[in-house]
């Protein structure tokens, strides 16, 4: 089954409701976040799919902006790191929250 689709009414079908995405969606061309992601103060660990939305400048961007940020790029996932691959998901969260005195 292609991701993100399920089979219905013989044909394939967003899993998603189309108004939630594009409302849910929306706030991102409108404006932008880097105010609100340089503010951050505590630990923070970005997990992006190597062949995701993201592109890589942004990425980039992103760390230059906060150099304490810990990265991590997943191999062979895209966008949706949860659904693709939840166990590496699971172990770089559990080793995060124990290096940075979280619960784990």
């Amino acid at each position: 089954m292609p991701a993100g689709l399920e089979e219905r009414d013989g044909g394939w079908w967003p899993r998603f409701d189309r108004d939630v995405m594009v409302a849910a969606l929306a706030e991102n061309v409108r404006r932008s976040f880097w105010d609100e992601w340089r503010s951050i103060t505590c630990p923070t660990l970005v997990v992006l799919g190597r062949s995701g939305i993201i592109p890589a400048h942004e990425a980039e961007a992103m760390l230059r902006q906060r150099p304490g940020t810990v990265a991590l790029s997943v191999p062979e996932a895209g966008h949706d790191v949860h659904l693709e691959h939840p166990e590496v998901l699971q172990r770089v969260f559990q080793k995060f929250l124990r290096g940075s005195g979280g619960e784990g």
